[in-house]
Formats: C-alpha cells, sequence, structure tokens
C-alpha cells in the first residue's frame, strides 16, 4: 500500500506515543549503541542516522516540545485525512479504498471480503448504492436504444432487393447448367 508516512519522533526511536521517558532513554541508548559512527569506521551513513536520534532524543526528552510535536503529528494527520479535525481518528474514504485495491491486488482477498474489512457498513451501502445506480443507468440506456420503436437497422432504410446485385441481361434469365469440369 502507498499510504504516506508521518515521520515522527517516536518512529525514529522506535517507541510508543504514550512512552514514558525512561523507555524513550533506553530506546535511544540502545539505538545510539547500535549506529555509532566510530562502530562503523566513520560511516557517512551513520553519522546522519546518529544525527537523526540525537535530534528525537531532545525533542522527547523535553515535556514541551514533545507536547509540540504530538500537536504537529495531530495536524498532519488531519491534513492527510487520517483523523479528523475533532481529533476523532478516521481514514478517509480515499485512503480505505486504496487500502481495499491493495488487499485485492497484493493480498489476494475477494472483494467481498477486502470491502467488509476496510470499509465501515455506511461506506459499503453507499458504494453499492452507486454500482446499483450505475448499473440502472447503462442498463436503461441501453434497453431505451435498442427498443422495437427504436430500432438502430430502421435509420439504414429498406435494404434493396436482391435482384439487384445481379448483373442485368436481356430477357428472362434461365437456369445454368454447370458440369463438373467447368468452373462456376
Amino acid at each position: 500500500m502507498n499510504r504516506p508516512k508521518v515521520a515522527t519522533y517516536y518512529a525514529r526511536l522506535k517507541v510508543a506515543h504514550d512512552a514514558p521517558p525512561e523507555v524513550v532513554r533506553t530506546a535511544y541508548k540502545a539505538l545510539v549503541q547500535k549506529y555509532h559512527p566510530d562502530r562503523h569506521q566513520g560511516s557517512l551513513r551513520h553519522q546522519i542516522v546518529l544525527a537523526a536520534l540525537n535530534k528525537a532524543h531532545d525533542v522527547l526528552s523535553d515535556p514541551a516540545r514533545r507536547a509540540a510535536h504530538d500537536q504537529w503529528i495531530r495536524e498532519e494527520e488531519v491534513r492527510l485525512g487520517w483523523r479528523e479535525p475533532s481529533g476523532e481518528f478516521r481514514l478517509g474514504l480515499g485512503v480505505r479504498m486504496e487500502l481495499v485495491v491493495s488487499s485485492l491486488r497484493h493480498d489476494g482477498l475477494p472483494l467481498g471480503e477486502a470491502l467488509r474489512m476496510h470499509l465501515t457498513r455506511g461506506q459499503r451501502a453507499a458504494l453499492w448504492l452507486a454500482f446499483g445506480a450505475t448499473l440502472v443507468l447503462l442498463v436503461g440506456g441501453a434497453m431505451g436504444y435498442l427498443r422495437n420503436d427504436d430500432d438502430p437497422f430502421r435509420r439504414l432504410g429498406p435494404l434493396p432487393p436482391l435482384t439487384s446485385f445481379l448483373p442485368a441481361t436481356s430477357g428472362t434469365p434461365s437456369p445454368v447448367a454447370y458440369s463438373a469440369s467447368s468452373p462456376p
């Protein structure tokens, strides 16, 4: 699924949003030991990772900066349609439909199961109503087009008689006898 991710300091330190400061500090120390550039011959990649870990620890260890970061996360989730402005967490219909398509393509789920898994009952009902209305319009339009009083072939006009396709001969046509040796 191509759902955009909100890069948070919690994700960098691999801790939960409600993790206490002790857990944040423990996770920070473990990751610093793992990614320290001295353990990896001064690797530039590991220096960048260590700088990101230091920034995440600085923000999450200060209560005021952590609250500001939590507020930024909520604003990003509202902007992406994952949360309502009131604070209620809810995926938008677009994200849910992406989840349905991903379940169909990648997980091989049947359509009904994918819809039940990712859409609410009201969204499923609205989807089926829209599908039904589209089907009625398509079938109704086709039936109106093909009704007897609106025959599409009638517009072509009457067919000419078959004799008009035969070459003109003088007098009455006589039956022609073909032999096996002569071509018709």
